[in-house]
């Protein structure tokens, strides 16, 4: 969750940046007003999904944690690339959460009412490809049921999956909120109608900001389909 304020967004500011370099510092409810007739606006309407999943890695039967990173095939939610944390939760910094129990291709996880099967390792150790036995109906009630947003130590208390969804969320394909929505309400759509400021949308999986590996880090973003 990239938020600077946690669930109350109230306070969310805007950087507004001339084309002389000049900055300004504005409310966010002057966005409406920084456009002009003709233009046109496009927002990630992506919903977020409850990507973190807490369980057990079988084999060896330790706490492991898999935060969901990115689709092997948009829209399927039976396999994804996902990112293994040990024990620990949010409160963390990321950057100190224990390393997951070693896993290897064929692992069994149980996370909540899912289980997943570790298919590979992607040329690292935390890094791994999930695969969701069962239907694709089954795996999205268990997400819904167990799954929980990617939250981090900066945001203390735990998130709903309320609080990572903008005003405009549709599919969920995001792993992360796409927070410039944040800046978005229906007021401010409705005053654009009414300066005839364009607005459209499109559906960008928003990937993970960070997986608490220096080197993991590097490669990101992972590939974000839209």
């Amino acid at each position: 969750m990239i938020a600077a304020s946690g669930p109350d967004r109230r306070p969310a500011r805007l950087l507004v940046v001339e084309a002389d370099g000049t900055m300004r510092d504005l409310p966010r409810s002057e966005l409406a007003t920084l456009l002009d007739a003709g233009d046109l606006v496009i927002a990630n309407d992506a919903a977020t999904l409850p990507a973190s999943l807490r369980g057990t890695h079988i084999p060896n039967d330790k706490a492991i944690e898999i935060r969901l990173a990115g689709w092997l095939s948009l829209p399927d939610p039976t396999r994804f690339v996902a990112i293994a944390f040990g024990a620990g939760d949010h409160r963390m910094r990321t950057e100190d959460r224990l390393p997951p129990p070693r896993l290897s291709p064929g692992d069994h996880l149980r996370l909540g009412p899912l289980e997943a099967i570790v298919e590979r390792l992607l040329d690292h150790p935390r890094l791994i490809e999930l695969r969701f036995p069962g239907s694709r109906a089954a795996v999205l009630a268990g997400l819904a049921q167990h799954g929980r947003p990617i939250q981090y130590a900066h945001v203390h208390e735990p998130l709903a999956l309320w609080n990572v969804w903008t005003k405009i969320a549709a599919g969920p394909v995001a792993f992360e909120a796409p927070s410039a929505g944040f800046a978005l309400d229906w007021r401010t759509l409705q005053a654009w109608r009414r300066r005839d400021v364009g607005f459209a949308t499109l559906t960008h999986a928003a990937g993970v900001s960070s997986t608490g590996d220096p080197a993991l880090d590097l490669r990101l973003p992972f590939d974000e389909p839209y």
